[in-house]
């Protein structure tokens, strides 16, 4: 298995989650809304704010089996992609060795 975090523009997930629908890959994603800086990494606030805007992104977490990561990585690069020059986000994909379901147990009377 492989677990995917991807930081991309909120406007793109709709249209990686559509794709990820069309090609049979099912996963459910978790989002987080992140802020992105353009310009070079800052070690201060006073440096921050002179790299740039800071921009809204949205972090999408998701596993997948070994087959569909490779693809589901393909589909994440084709559609959060904008049309903006330079980097608008990353993908990082991460080896998970188990995963576990988190399920309520049911309440006896």
């Amino acid at each position: 298995m492989k677990k995917i975090e991807a930081v991309i523009p909120p406007s793109r997930v709709d249209a990686v989650r559509a794709e990820f629908e069309r090609r049979g890959i099912h996963a459910t994603f978790t989002l987080t809304e992140v802020q992105q800086a353009d310009g070079h990494k800052a070690s201060g606030s006073a440096e921050i704010e002179a790299a740039g805007t800071m921009e809204d992104r949205v972090k999408v977490e998701l596993i997948v089996g070994d087959r569909q990561a490779q693809r589901a990585v393909e589909i994440i690069r084709q559609y959060a992609k904008t049309t903006t020059n330079g980097a608008t986000g990353y993908i990082a994909l991460i080896g998970v060795n188990e995963a576990l379901q988190m399920v309520p147990r049911l309440l006896r009377n």
